[in-house]
């Protein structure tokens, strides 16, 4: 559904700009170069705050070392395409909310490392380059309202302060409304194994 253009062109209307982009490779325009400069930014950092289980991906991980050091017993690489990590399950074990593996990202010897105590662990995280295609109607339009919101001061000057307030005001509910969305479209009713989880959590 969504192009990059599509995205360009609902930020320049965020920004009140009759303007339309359709290449963003070739347009020479100051509006495309300066969405060009905050594209990826505005990207990442909605991916982030959406945390949609429609944009998660999962990997096993690449193994760094093992006992790194004394508080962990493995520490494995932090994929280069992540956004956010959401957790680390097991490759061997079924993932529930029970055994989701404490983890920590920090660096090792000059690598963004994960540390945790699983061997042959999985990432569960939402990926900087996955199709746009993927994203919901309010989820692109929420990614649009970020790049508007970065490139305001460059392209509508003076007036920026206040129409990117309204900007925000517009993020906000398009982020609610793709999150709702993406909670709907995962609903699930839980079997008698995981409630029974929850119920022996409460009464420890």
């Amino acid at each position: 559904m969504y192009t990059k253009a599509s995205i360009y062109n609902l930020a320049l209307g965020a920004l009140l700009l009759n303007k339309r982009i359709s290449d963003v490779l070739t347009d020479t325009s100051t509006e495309n170069q300066t969405l060009n400069v905050h594209y990826n930014t505005a990207l990442i950092s909605t991916l982030q705050d959406l945390d949609l289980d429609a944009t998660a991906t999962q990997k096993d991980l690449e193994l760094i070392e093992e006992d790194p050091n004394d508080l962990w017993s493995f520490a494995y690489k932090y994929p280069t395409n992540c956004a956010f990590l959401r957790r680390i399950q097991s490759a061997v074990v079924k993932d529930t909310r029970s055994t989701q593996i404490p983890r920590r990202i920090a660096n090792h010897g000059g690598v963004k490392a994960i540390f945790c105590h699983q061997e042959s662990a999985v990432a569960e995280y939402v990926s900087t380059d996955l199709p746009l295609s993927l994203l919901s109607a309010n989820a692109g339009l929420a990614v649009a309202y970020k790049l508007a919101q970065l490139a305001a001061p460059l392209i509508a000057g003076k007036g920026a302060a206040q129409l990117r307030k309204e900007i925000q005001a517009n993020y906000m509910l398009a982020k609610a409304e793709a999150q709702e969305h993406d909670r709907l479209e995962n609903s699930n009713f839980d079997d008698d194994s995981t409630i029974s989880e929850f119920v022996e959590a409460r009464l420890e």
